[in-house]
């Protein structure tokens, strides 16, 4: 995958308000190109990473991670849309 798609998908993710806990860690879904892409927090710690995409052809399996600073934005995110109100 190419780094534009792959900064993309990671800034999408930095947007993103609807993440879902699993046991894999927290976890978001974002459009992009045509495919939806799963962006998964790992449950303990590390970067944020790329699982994989669904859409016409069916289901990839990816593991690409995030730089340090994408990771941040993301977590960010992540703690924002699963904050208690």
């Amino acid at each position: 995958m190419d780094a534009n798609t792959t900064n993309a998908i990671f800034t999408a993710a930095a947007g993103s308000t609807s993440w879902k806990r699993t046991n894999l860690g927290l976890r978001t879904e974002v459009a992009h190109g045509g495919f939806t892409w799963i962006v998964q927090l790992p449950p303990e710690s590390g970067r944020a990473y790329i699982s994989g995409s669904t859409g016409y052809g069916g289901d990839t399996c990816e593991y690409i991670e995030a730089t340090w600073l994408q990771t941040h934005h993301i977590v960010e995110a992540a703690l924002a849309a699963t904050r208690i109100h």
